[in-house]
């Protein structure tokens, strides 16, 4: 009797030490659930894009007052002097080992190196730990955050995480843990060389998660050349769990490539066996009080803020035109007016034929046959 006892209790205990450990694992952020800005594997089938609500009831954090991403009115952005600039060291690995680009069932990621460093702009250095892609399809543009309620085309993302704290993991459920730089991505005319190494490779990552390595790169290539004009404020991951522990820096100026070049980030990488992986963003969420502070003033009379220094979104439907675009454009308008010229030539020869017949027709005299002639 008194064994039977003793093992009930052992099962009991144990139940309850389990227990623990799995509510521990969850707390701290190290439960299996996957997210983009950890830069952990692949493990989509516990949330997907498809139902952004379901997050809400199976996250906790993902139904907080401090979530991401938002729209970030202009209007109501406050402008703050003391926001100091942003300096990043370390960002061009050309020549240094390789990097790991994965299909993560989510995202296009890159690994990235910590000896990559904010070392400015924020009370504490960050390192960095990956880049990741948000983007939709030739219909719908896929931006996270928006201007004004305007989507981009996509959106970058360079996650880091404070380097008071061990690793990635450790910081992301912190309330000063992360910190991310944001760039929208617009459609120009010209294919952007820089944005080509990773994007020429993605037939080698179609497949969800399958990797390859590229060649190390300058990454400061992939965010705006002026770092100084941008917003700030407090807000989350943009996947679950949605901690609410990102510091948000998302830059004025757009990043542009071509339409061919986002096309094949639209119609490449794959979910499972034949899904197509696109429409991965989250809609905005709301402010809830939050201050989106700016580095910058827009005023209508400074030449700093003309047009192309603005963060001014283009449609996918009438996107920029590539070169091919270009030269069928060329062509056919060049068509056309050979064509209208034959035209008017043609016409002008029909004309002056119409006009010598008629003349023929004038110096004719009629007169009527006599019977001798008959």
């Amino acid at each position: 009797m008194l064994l039977k006892l003793f093992i009930l209790i052992f099962l009991s205990q144990s139940q309850v030490l389990a227990g623990k450990s799995s509510s521990s694992s969850e707390e701290d952020g190290s439960s299996e659930h996957d997210d983009e800005e950890h830069g952990k594997g692949s493990s989509h089938e516990h949330w997907g894009y498809d139902d952004q609500e379901a997050w809400l009831s199976t996250f906790h954090d993902c139904s907080g007052k401090s979530q991401s991403p938002i729209d970030i009115e202009t209007s109501k952005a406050i402008y703050d002097p003391s926001l100091p600039h942003i300096e990043l060291e370390g960002y061009d690995l050309t020549g240094q080992n390789a990097l790991i680009l994965q299909n993560n069932g989510h995202t296009l990621q890159l690994s990235l190196p910590k000896t990559m460093r904010l070392v400015k702009g924020f009370k504490d250095v960050y390192l960095a730990a990956q880049l990741h892609f948000h983007w939709g399809t030739i219909e719908v543009p896929g931006s996270e955050h928006t201007i004004d309620d305007v989507h981009f085309p996509a959106e970058i993302h360079v996650v880091h995480y404070n380097s008071k704290y061990a690793n990635m993991s450790e910081a992301a459920s912190k309330a000063d843990g992360l910190a991310v730089l944001g760039g929208f991505i617009g459609i120009g005319l010209r294919e952007n060389d820089n944005y080509e190494k990773i994007l020429s490779v993605l037939r080698d990552v179609s497949k969800e998660d399958s990797d390859i390595e590229i060649p190390g790169f300058n990454v400061r290539h992939l965010l705006p050349k002026n770092l100084d004009r941008f917003y700030r404020y407090k807000g989350s991951l943009t996947t679950p769990p949605c901690f609410q522990t990102v510091n948000w820096t998302m830059f004025n100026d757009t990043i542009m490539v071509s339409r061919k070049q986002l096309a094949a980030l639209e119609d490449t990488l794959k979910i499972g066996q034949n899904k197509l992986l696109s429409k991965n963003f989250r809609t905005p969420q709301l402010l809830h009080g939050r201050t989106v502070l700016s580095s910058f003033t827009v005023d209508n009379h400074n030449p700093d803020d003309s047009p192309e220094k603005k963060p001014f979104p283009r449609s996918t439907e009438n996107a920029g035109l590539s070169r091919g675009d270009l030269l069928a454009i060329a062509f056919g308008a060049l068509f056309a007016v050979t064509l209208l010229g034959f035209s008017m030539y043609a016409f002008q020869q029909r004309r002056n034929n119409s006009k010598i017949k008629k003349d023929s027709r004038q110096n004719v005299i009629y007169k009527p046959a006599t019977k001798e002639e008959v």
